[in-house]
């Protein structure tokens, strides 16, 4: 998809604390800042000449692209309903798939907004490593910032965000470098090339992020970088990304099934 073009502003009743903010963001994404003043996003868009902007306020740093209705905003999604399910004993199949076991290290390549992450974060306790990169500058710094800084209640689940070493990255080009058998699972959560209908979160996060396929040298250096397996996600009846293929995991009724590859 092509770049968006946005700038970083505040909300519309902004202080001297709040620019600054957005300032540092403005910098650390390599974007203009502009002054709100009283204008609405729609109009300080089309006055700036750009598609977007990336609104720091005092609750949260938000994307609203005004023309197609779509903000994006972090949140961790499905974690904590997921966590919970595995404290009562429910299981998850990203877990199955993946064999995870407390103590583990996971290396996740497409980390989107983490959901995946805390949940494998979770399982693995604080003796694990959870590791993600995500490749588009913009939801990874999104990502970065608000697993860092998010609260949430439930048992564990925050102190499983903090623990996420997220950072942004191109998996293509971190594979390569990493040493053989660096971790206990390499994981891929690509975009479905056809969306899950009834998934509307995953919306925004479509619209945003980097859609091209994950290429077969990624796959073979997963599996050199994996002590124990390499697994990616995919829509349920999906053909196989990449064989050979040792396992499919899915939940009853799932809309998504998870490929262990040998």
């Amino acid at each position: 998809m092509p770049d968006l073009s946005y700038v970083v502003t505040t909300s519309r009743r902004s202080d001297p604390e709040l620019v600054a903010r957005a300032r540092r963001w403005a910098e650390r994404l390599g974007v203009r800042f502009v002054a709100r003043a009283d204008r609405s996003l729609s109009r300080l868009c089309r006055e700036e000449g750009v598609e977007a902007g990336l609104t720091v306020t005092p609750v949260r740093v938000g994307l609203v692209i005004p023309a197609e209705g779509v903000e994006y905003f972090y949140h961790p999604s499905m974690a904590r309903t997921r966590i919970s399910n595995l404290r009562d004993g429910k299981g998850d199949p990203m877990v199955t798939a993946m064999a995870l076991q407390p103590g583990d290290s996971v290396l996740d390549c497409t980390l989107g907004r983490a959901s995946d992450a805390i949940v494998a974060a979770w399982v693995v306790g604080a003796g694990g490593r959870v590791v993600g990169y995500e490749a588009d500058p913009l939801i990874a710094a999104l990502t970065i910032e608000g697993l860092a800084s998010y609260e949430i209640e439930g048992a564990g689940v925050q102190e499983a965000m903090r623990r996420i070493d997220a950072m942004q990255g191109d998996c293509v080009e971190v594979l390569p470098a990493l040493a053989d058998d660096s971790f206990d699972v390499v994981y891929f959560d690509p975009f479905f090339h056809e969306p899950v209908n009834d998934s509307q979160a995953m919306q925004p996060l479509r619209r945003l992020g980097v859609h091209r396929p994950i290429p077969a040298k990624a796959f073979e250096e997963a599996r050199r970088v994996a002590r124990r397996r390499v697994v990616v996600k995919q829509r349920a009846g999906a053909r196989a990304t990449e064989p050979p293929v040792a396992e499919i995991v899915s939940g009853s009724g799932s809309s998504v099934q998870y490929v262990v590859l040998e």
